[in-house]
């Protein structure tokens, strides 16, 4: 049932089709039996299940020990191994981190490595794996390290991508939004606003940008870049996977602009990629991307920075000539940003906690002030709710949001 990985080229699929031997496999270890076999190396496992040899691993989107928590009535988002043998797998299960305590042979490590990257990337088992590995099959976004960056163990970082991903009607009955702010964030793209999503890992930036996305792309033209392919089509998306290497990303969003796109969206803006993005919504082509950060003006000082890198990739400018571009162009009334905050509630809810608009400045200020915002949603602890807590200024909603 298993291709030995050590002898090159071996690739039968033996008569049964990957699909059914993936359920055969999920058939065993929903009824129990692969529960005493983590402990041995997976050739081991197979045979002691009366399992053949005759199986090309890359046909068969099961992925060992993973397969534990892929249910979705598990409600798990997160899988992590963090490379020694002795370490139990952790993984986040309704938004907390929890220690499971299933601990697994070494080799089952190496098989998974192996088949999310052989599956997902054609690297030949035979073949080493680079130190650092990242990308997306079959519902799984994988960053994992080989021995060569982790000598205590290789290590697995696995986010579960949902088979149905949230709409902005999940999210409002779920409370992560109020159904007015949703309103107000709908508006804003179809006005024209660009839009900035900031939060900490794991606090709902992907599942709301999803939700956005899935609205608008029902009507406009949307060029997604990422760098794993996450984020849902829509009906008149194309979706681009940036190049790995350094600017790929400003220079996929370049690109974008002859693609005849409504919306340019970032999966996550962490470069030079920031400016190119700004430049962009300066001509006519708004963008709506993620950002890691805990505050909204947390959020503008990242995009701050990440914006000057790109225009000194761009250009031999530096010191406050270049900064009074970047801040003239993320205050620029042309742009009309507008950054949702998302994260914990101090009752420990995930959700929409600000919503504020970048006002107009131009290219006044210093680099390290305040920006000017117009709070638009703020979170009251007193109700456990977003609030409203301001009005428009821009044209696309005033007297009327």
């Amino acid at each position: 049932m298993y291709a030995n990985w050590d002898i090159p080229g071996q690739s039968v699929l033996g008569g049964e089709d990957g699909a059914t031997v993936a359920e055969e496999l999920r058939m065993l270890l929903r009824s129990g039996r692969l529960r005493d076999c983590w402990h041995v190396p997976p050739e081991e496992a197979f045979a002691q299940l009366g399992l053949g040899k005759t199986i090309c691993w890359r046909q068969v989107g099961w992925y060992g020990p993973l397969e534990i928590w892929r249910d979705p009535e598990h409600a798990v988002s997160d899988i992590l191994f963090n490379g020694p043998a002795d370490s139990p797998f952790f993984v986040v299960q309704r938004g907390m981190m929890v220690n499971t305590g299933v601990m697994v042979h070494p080799a089952w490590i190496d098989w998974t490595q192996r088949q999310l990257v052989w599956r997902s990337q054609g690297i030949a088992p035979d073949q080493p794996l680079p130190p650092f590995v990242q990308g997306v099959v079959d519902g799984l976004r994988y960053a994992i390290t080989s021995r060569s960056a982790s000598p205590a163990g290789p290590s697995l970082s696995i986010r579960l991508l949902p088979e149905r991903w949230a709409t902005l009607d999940d999210l409002v009955q779920g409370q992560v939004i109020t159904r007015e702010a949703s309103d107000l964030l709908l508006a804003a793209l179809n006005g024209g606003a660009s839009l900035l999503i900031a939060g900490p890992t794991g606090s709902g930036k992907t599942t709301l940008a999803a939700a956005l996305t899935q609205a608008i792309g029902r009507h406009m033209r949307l060029v997604v870049i990422e760098d794993g392919g996450e984020l849902p089509r829509s009906a008149n998306s194309l979706h681009i996977e940036a190049p790995p290497e350094p600017g790929g990303f400003g220079r996929a969003v370049t690109f974008a602009l002859r693609q005849k796109p409504n919306y340019i969206i970032v999966g996550e803006v962490r470069g030079g990629e920031a400016m190119a993005m700004l430049q962009a919504a300066a001509t006519g082509h708004p963008g709506l991307g993620t950002i890691h950060a805990a505050t909204v003006q947390g959020a503008l000082r990242n995009l701050e920075r990440m914006a000057l890198i790109g225009l000194a990739q761009e250009t031999t400018g530096a010191g406050q000539a270049a900064a009074q571009i970047v801040r003239g162009l993320i205050t620029s009334d042309v742009v009309n940003l507008l950054v949702v905050q998302i994260g914990r509630t101090p009752t420990g809810k995930r959700g929409v906690v600000a919503i504020e608009e970048v006002l107009p400045q131009g290219a006044q200020g210093q680099s390290g002030d305040p920006f000017p915002t117009n709070p638009l949603f703020r979170y009251e602890r007193s109700s456990d709710r977003l609030m409203r807590a301001g009005y428009v200024n821009a044209g696309w909603g005033l007297g009327r949001m």
